[in-house]
């Protein structure tokens, strides 16, 4: 039977070694980093890390499903036709803000959207037929208006003293 100073020996002789077979895995690597890139091109190494720029335009991708002719606009200037079946492409300055879309097609509901010029995006539209409008979020039944207009179906007396009639001169 082993004692606990033994078992907690043996773990910590365990971890021990594992840990060195870690870290002289991980200075394997580093001098192998080191043995490829020569340290004239320490220079040239800078310059491979840094990310590419950025183009200074983004482009919107804009269709609606299922594919249909729609017009889309931008407030009040018209951003184009979406040419079935490919998507009407919007090219922006980066960054300069979002774009408030209203997209129409015949036969179906109006649709408003929103698009952002961070970078390059895609906006995908589902077109909802009016008859089929009480499946979006949010539906409201219209109130259906009564007959007599909120007018009570017998009249109530009016009960309280008599008004005097003013005098005559």
């Amino acid at each position: 039977m082993r004692t606990h100073a033994a078992v907690t020996f043996t773990a910590t002789l365990v971890f021990a070694m594992s840990m060195a077979g870690w870290a002289a895995s991980k200075q394997d690597n580093t001098n192998r980093k080191a043995a490829i890139a020569p340290a004239s091109d320490a220079s040239n190494t800078a310059e491979r890390e840094a990310p590419p720029a950025k183009p200074d335009t983004v482009h919107v991708y804009i269709q609606t499903v299922p594919p249909r002719k729609a017009q889309v606009k931008w407030g009040r200037k018209n951003l184009g036709v979406i040419p079935v079946p490919r998507p009407l492409v919007v090219e922006r300055p980066r960054d300069s803000g979002p774009m408030d879309l209203a997209i129409r097609a015949t036969g179906y509901l109006p649709v408003h959207t929103r698009a952002y010029t961070f970078t390059d995006s895609r906006v995908a539209v589902k077109l909802t037929p009016p008859a089929e409008k009480n499946t979006l979020f949010g539906y409201r039944e219209d109130p259906t208006p009564s007959p007599d207009a909120g007018v009570p179906a017998t009249a109530v007396p009016v009960v309280g003293p008599a008004i005097p009639e003013p005098p005559k001169p």
